[in-house]
């Protein structure tokens, strides 16, 4: 049976390739997309799930919910990184016929139809995540595993050098939920850094016939010419697809059990801070260390191009 799973995020290019590696995934069941404000702002990253859907001709459709947007003078968003809405500067259409539901209807609804099972996969600002634990704490225990693409705990951040950008966005909610004492698996910067594709990869996209390749190459386009963000020129990480990957996958991963602190105030906010010493109050993680990566990216261009390849 598919693992049932939740999928919370902030809609940039890197994301576009998490959620669609996750519905085309057989050992996956997505029960439910919900935006976040942060590599665009909430409105877009809403219309961009549709945008996906739509292109990928997903049917039936996961329900979709809209969240949370952060606010303050001294936000910074990635539209610099994926273009100005966030998928590469393309004219896919928005999905018609489209009503999100309140990010609280779509997270309660996926819980209580697969209390126990459930895996909340964030991919984005954790403020949804920490706004429903301030609501109604019960629910979040009853799902499963959180797996939070978010951190820098060994490297440099990709803001600042410090932060990485999920948790910069909103350090509050990410120290929230990260001593909330949830199960919950940390995927940081200092693993997705080695998930870079190049042009061929870019090429093996656009030569495979199928919906989901001709949109990801399309919106991959722009920041792979543009070389902005984190990526080196011709160059683009999926930091993402590793939150989804651990689960199809998790062969291919090594994990450290550790207590991580986020910074919340002045110019490192967001950073995170190993705890060495085991505090009674801070529950371990599952922080993953290391990847195949040359593995990780043969399965997922396996799933990506619904084809086997020999290698």
């Amino acid at each position: 049976m598919p693992l049932p799973i939740l999928i919370d995020t902030d809609m940039g290019v890197d994301d576009a390739i998490a959620i669609t590696l996750a519905l085309l995934s057989e050992q996956l069941s997505v029960e439910a997309l919900v935006s976040v404000g942060g590599n665009v702002p909430l409105l877009q990253a809403t219309r961009n799930v549709g945008r996906l859907l739509r292109a990928l001709r997903i049917d039936p459709r996961p329900l979709v919910g809209v969240g949370l947007d952060q606010h303050g003078d001294t936000l910074t968003d990635a539209r610099h990184v994926f273009g100005k809405d966030g998928l590469g500067e393309t004219d896919w259409p928005a999905l018609e016929s489209f009503e999100p539901v309140p990010y609280t209807k779509a997270y309660r609804a996926a819980i209580e139809r697969f209390p126990g099972e459930l895996v909340v996969v964030c991919i984005g600002p954790l403020t949804n995540l920490a706004e429903l634990h301030h609501r109604d704490p019960g629910l979040l225990k009853q799902v499963k595993r959180i797996v939070i693409m978010g951190g820098a705990v060994w490297c440099k951040g990709n803001v600042q050098d410090s932060a990485e950008f999920n948790f910069h966005r909103d350090p509050a909610a990410a120290e929230t939920i990260l001593s909330a004492g949830r199960p919950i698996t940390l995927v940081p910067l200092d693993l997705t850094n080695f998930l870079q594709l190049d042009e061929s990869h870019l090429a093996r996209l656009a030569a495979c016939d199928h919906p989901a390749t001709k949109f990801l190459a399309s919106v991959l386009d722009w920041p792979m010419r543009t070389g902005a963000g984190d990526s080196a020129p011709r160059r683009f990480i999926v930091h993402d697809a590793a939150a989804i990957g651990c689960l199809l996958w998790p062969e291919l991963f090594r994990s450290a059990q550790l207590a991580v602190k986020v910074l919340t105030e002045g110019p490192a906010r967001g950073k995170c801070q190993p705890v060495v010493r085991r505090d009674v109050n801070r529950q371990p993680l599952s922080v993953l260390t290391t990847v195949g990566a040359a593995d990780f990216l043969e399965n997922m261009f396996e799933v990506l191009c619904s084809q086997r390849f020999v290698v």
